[in-house]
């Protein structure tokens, strides 16, 4: 096969347009080994090929199932069973056994009276009050927000004793 032809086949092979005997064709000019150098890249794709050509497929063989045994569960299972039961059993004698306590057990709980809170002694009246219990609310927050880096400086004051 001359490079024009082998060119030509090529262009077919790559575009789908080519027969059975023009590939075969093509496969024998790659495994002749003469090739023109612009063909020798597609050496490789033809060579897989024809590897590939000489694989045999596998030999089917039946495969019989075997029984496996199945698993015991039967020994988990009673053990469940035997907690469920002995857990509803105890729940049965702690509601049988345990008979809830009446009121008369408790004098207190029995007395009807309640008495009410009269919130109006805790609200604020006019506006000294009102700025006076400010001052002590931002006193005690501003107390609180000192306290941290107070702790901080004296943390670091002892790390530069120890470094000194």
């Amino acid at each position: 096969m001359n490079q024009q032809t082998a060119e030509l086949l090529l262009e077919r092979y790559f575009a789908g347009e080519t027969t059975l005997e023009e590939e075969r064709s093509l496969r024998a000019y790659f495994r002749a080994g003469d090739l023109h150098p612009d063909h020798e890249p597609y050496r490789d794709l033809f060579a897989y090929w024809t590897v590939a050509a000489q694989v045999q497929p596998p030999t089917p063989r039946l495969v019989v199932p075997t029984r496996s045994k199945p698993r015991r569960r039967q020994p988990v299972l009673r053990w469940m069973t035997a907690a469920a039961a002995a857990a509803l059993l105890l729940l049965a004698g702690n509601l049988w056994f345990n008979d809830n306590p009446s009121l008369s057990d408790f004098p207190i709980a029995e007395q009807q009276t309640t008495t009410t809170v009269d919130w109006s002694r805790y609200e604020v009246t006019n506006e000294r009050e009102a700025y006076l219990v400010l001052r002590a609310a931002l006193k005690t927050a501003s107390t609180n927000l000192n306290e941290g880096p107070r702790i901080t400086l004296k943390e670091l004051k002892e790390l530069d004793a120890i470094l000194d």
